[in-house]
């Protein structure tokens, strides 16, 4: 096992270092705004030519239903009245209906007009997408290659409610999995079933931690993968917990107390992702909800989620499982390294 951790011997990133690299400031927003109005000159001739063009298109369709629009409304409630039909009936009809529309020349127009127009602006608009595509490389986590990018909706569900992390680790299939999964339960079925591959995320991850100030967390995170193979569960999670303090004393004091005054179930008040650049919101917000208040002489009862409070005063089976292990593992693995990323830059 690694010796004893030394305090640190630096403030790690002061709070004007933590505002430039994770928080918007006036200068980014400025920037952010100039740049959405450059794309949107940009875009002008594009969208003024695709409607201009889609007007011509839908043109007929529009002429046709103004002239027969009075039969498509008794055609409506006359197909209203298939309530009653065999099912059988219904299928066949549906089915003679699409093969109509499969064969009008409506599809095949929109077809070609979007061939057309995509054909024209291909070489125009080729270095613009370009270069969208590399600012997205540069935003997105490595992590997240070949997943379709989730709704904000989700990002909010699985990384502030939840807490589980998905900067850089755990990997895309992983990844994919945990996004498309039906709520919550499923999800923490996806970590029990999978817990062997994401810990080995971690490692990967780990491993690539080199800044010299993060070697020691870096070694008692890759303590947790050991003991986490070794089956040795509530020593990882007590290990991962206490360690996630240790981490986020690299921050300085007023920061580090936002980022754990976690008060939603007295206040209601959440974990905003607007308030945060992109990579710093994925990595903080899984931080915030793993700091639920939580007080014992209270009454308050044990979580069965993943918490810094319950696993620290609250020993018990309900708050100590190999999920909820895997999971801390994953959010220290996380925090430790965006800093390496960003005390090495």
């Amino acid at each position: 096992m690694a010796s004893q951790l030394d305090e640190p011997d630096d403030e790690g990133l002061s709070e004007d270092e933590w505002r430039r690299i994770a928080r918007f400031d006036d200068a980014f927003t400025e920037y952010a705004e100039r740049e959405s109005r450059r794309l949107t000159e940009a875009f002008a001739p594009l969208i003024e030519a695709y409607n201009a063009r889609f007007r011509d298109a839908f043109a007929p369709l529009i002429e046709y239903n103004t002239a027969f629009g009075g039969i498509s409304c008794r055609i409506a409630e006359a197909m209203s009245l298939t309530a009653n039909f065999p099912s059988p009936v219904v299928a066949a009809a549906q089915d003679a209906l699409q093969r109509f529309a499969e064969y009008s020349t409506f599809n095949s127009t929109i077809q070609t007009l979007a061939e057309t127009v995509g054909q024209h602006f291909q070489s125009q608009w080729q270095g613009l997408f370009e270069s969208l595509g590399n600012i997205a490389a540069r935003i997105f986590p490595e992590n997240w290659e070949g997943v379709d990018t989730p709704s904000i909706e989700d990002l909010e569900l699985i990384l502030i409610d939840e807490g589980i992390p998905l900067m850089w680790v755990p990997g895309p299939k992983a990844v994919e999995a945990l996004i498309n999964a039906d709520n919550a339960s499923a999800r923490r079925r996806i970590i029990g079933s999978r817990w062997k591959g994401i810990v080995s995320d971690c490692e990967t991850v780990l491993e690539e931690v080199d800044h010299p100030k993060l070697l020691s967390e870096r070694d008692f995170a890759l303590d947790c993968v050991d003991a986490l193979r070794d089956g040795h569960t509530n020593p990882a999670q007590s290990l991962a917990a206490n360690l996630l303090d240790t981490v986020l004393s690299h921050l300085d004091k007023d920061t580090r107390k936002l980022l754990t005054k976690n008060n939603f179930k007295q206040g209601g008040d959440k974990f905003s992702l607007d308030d945060y650049k992109f990579r710093a919101a994925l990595t903080f917000a899984p931080v915030w909800c793993a700091h639920a208040k939580f007080w014992v002489d209270k009454g308050d009862s044990i979580p069965r989620t993943f918490g810094r409070h319950p696993s620290v005063h609250a020993v018990s089976r309900a708050q100590y499982s190999r999920i909820n292990a895997v999971i801390g593992l994953m959010v220290v693995t996380s925090v430790l390294k965006f800093f390496d990323t960003q005390m090495s830059s």
